[in-house]
Parts: structure tokens; sequence; C-alpha cells
């Protein structure tokens, strides 16, 4: 997912987010004791943004992405940086995060911008589960973010249009509230280097986990001190409206 549109995907609320997720991270990380250079695996990392602001922490960083276009961004991304002085430790690996595996277990694992909401089902996110256990070293920290139900209920309906500075992206979201299916179609009208519009197209999926469902599958993949909370990362959005709750765990 998130091929064609890789290039898209840092649109400023998606930076933003990155901003109050890592904000959130570091104060868990201050709360476990977790310096640098302790070793963080990203599951799916998206285009980095997270990785490269834990990499200039001196975090040693893991970026594991099922999108080769996603990790074709993050990796200009940490050139750029690179370039400008700044040497990173940062891996990027190629994988999915319901099969992936490591050679050596890390301190912790992060995994947010509502990527396990991509999971097709509960087998699916119980299996991911599991493969984030075998990753972690024990009594290793595993943090992240899933939509809520009131989320897919109010802003996954209807239609939308963006504008940047050479394209256009049409949207149009569904949510099947019997099945816990969203949907989004993405449209996107682009002014390529040669000044020729192209056209293209992408779907996303996402599915609804209830908090029961997702801490029955945390213990069952060897997890304790479960905890999660509400919140809201959208400023516009009242804070009694909470569109993700944010985990906590750790592994046995």
């Amino acid at each position: 997912m998130y091929h064609q549109l890789a290039h898209l995907y840092d649109w400023p609320g998606s930076l933003d987010f990155s901003e109050k997720i890592l904000t959130r991270d570091l104060a868990v990380f201050k709360d476990l004791n977790l310096q640098p250079p302790a070793r963080i695996l990203d599951l799916a990392c998206g285009t980095g943004t997270l990785s490269l602001a834990l990499a200039q922490k001196g975090y040693e960083v893991i970026g594991v992405d099922i999108s080769a276009e996603m990790l074709t961004q993050a990796k200009a991304k940490q050139q750029e940086r690179e370039a400008a002085g700044q040497p990173l430790k940062i891996r990027w690996i190629e994988d999915d995060m319901r099969y992936f595996l490591l050679e050596e277990p890390v301190d912790t694992v992060v995994c947010h911008y509502d990527s396990l909401n991509h999971l097709s089902n509960e087998t699916e996110l119980r299996g991911a589960f599991v493969q984030v256990s075998q990753a972690l070293k024990s009594g290793g920290s595993f943090l992240f973010d899933l939509n809520t139900l009131e989320n897919y209920q109010t802003f996954w309906q209807g239609k939308d249009t963006y504008e940047g500075p050479n394209y256009r992206l049409k949207t149009e979201s569904s949510f099947n509230e019997d099945l816990n299916k969203a949907e989004v179609q993405f449209k996107v009208e682009e002014y390529n280097d040669e000044g020729e519009l192209d056209f293209y197209s992408e779907q996303v999926f996402e599915h609804y986990f209830n908090e029961t469902a997702v801490e029955k599958y945390l213990m069952a993949a060897d997890f304790y001190d479960i905890q999660w909370v509400p919140f809201n990362p959208v400023d516009e959005i009242p804070a009694e409206f909470p569109l993700k709750t944010f985990w906590r765990c750790k592994r046995r």
C-alpha cells in the first residue's frame, strides 16, 4: 500500500502527527530509562519521518516497511540529512509486519500512523503481535496507536479534495460498521517534471480492532503491563473526541 502515493505521503497532517507521536514515545522512553544508543524497531516506518527523528536523538533504528516506494522516500530523506553533516544509525528493511524476522532482538518496537489497522482481520493482528514479541528482548517495550471506532464512524465517510503545489488529490472514504472495514479511494491529478498531467489512483483498506480484542492478543503474545489511553492528535478536533488510542506494554 502507498506505492503510487509514497511521494505525497509527507503532507502537513502526517508530519504534524509525527511530531506529536515522537513526544509521546520519548516520554515513555524517559519513564523506562531507555536511553541512546538503545536499538529501536520502527515497524511500518513509511517514509521514515519518525525513524529519522529517533536516530537524530542518538538511537540505533531499524525501519521496516512493506512498501519499497515508501522506503525510497525514507532513504532519500536520510541522505539529505547526512549530506548536511548528520550521520544517522538507521537500517531500512523491506518486509511485511505479519512475517518479518530480525537477526537480533531490539530494546523497543514502535508502530504508529494506525499501521496495525491496515491488517485485514484479527488473525493477522494476532500474528503481528507474535512477530513483535519475537523481535523484542525480554522486558522490551512495544508502543503503538490504533484508530478509534468514533474516528471511522465520523471521518471515514464521504468525499474530500486536497490541493498541493502541483497536484489535486481526491478521496472517497467509507466504513462498514457491521464488518469493521474501512476503505479510502485516492485519485490524483499531478503535473510531472515535463509539465504533463498524470492521473493515477490507489485504494487503502483498514480494519477497526476493539480494545478488548487487542489486549487479549497482546497477552497471548506474551505481553504484560498493558496500558492504553485515548488521545487526539488533531488540534482542531475537541480532546473529548479521541481519534486514536495510544498503547504501551512489555514483553515477558
